[in-house]
């Protein structure tokens, strides 16, 4: 049997900043690494909050958190964020005209570029680039 997996960096969310960061027009990012597959079984509580949108975005019947990590980001700074298992985001903020943040992302795998999108990013709204892997499932017969 195979498993379908998804890495997913999930929940770039604003939250609430410094001053100093806010008057800058930075925010603080928290990303959500998540494994998703078509197995029967229950969503990892911890992500509640966010299982509507996975399933809006990507139907899946099962989700876990692997990893999550946060990281404030200059409007026009950089800034990293680790998930584990190899997993990170590079990111580069930009200047905007309104509430939120503009974002440059580099999904990286080690060495290996995953993902790269821009992303506008609003206080509180998630969002979710993706990634879809195939990975055989070990434990099954």
């Amino acid at each position: 049997m195979r498993l379908i997996t998804l890495l997913l960096a999930l929940g770039f969310c604003c939250h609430a900043l410094s001053p100093c960061l806010q008057a800058a027009g930075g925010a603080s990012v928290q990303a959500l690494l998540i494994t998703a597959s078509n197995q029967k079984g229950r969503s990892d509580p911890r992500l509640a909050n966010y299982e509507a949108t996975l399933r809006r975005n990507l139907p899946f019947d099962t989700y876990r958190l692997a990893g999550e990590a946060t990281a404030a980001i200059p409007a026009d700074g950089r800034g990293t964020v680790s998930l584990g298992q190899g997993h990170r985001l590079e990111l580069q903020g930009e200047k905007g005209g309104g509430p939120g943040i503009r974002l440059k992302v580099q999904w990286m795998n080690g060495n290996r570029t995953v993902l790269t999108t821009s992303l506008t990013l609003q206080p509180g709204v998630p969002a979710v680039p993706a990634e879809v892997t195939t990975a055989r499932c070990r434990s099954c017969s």
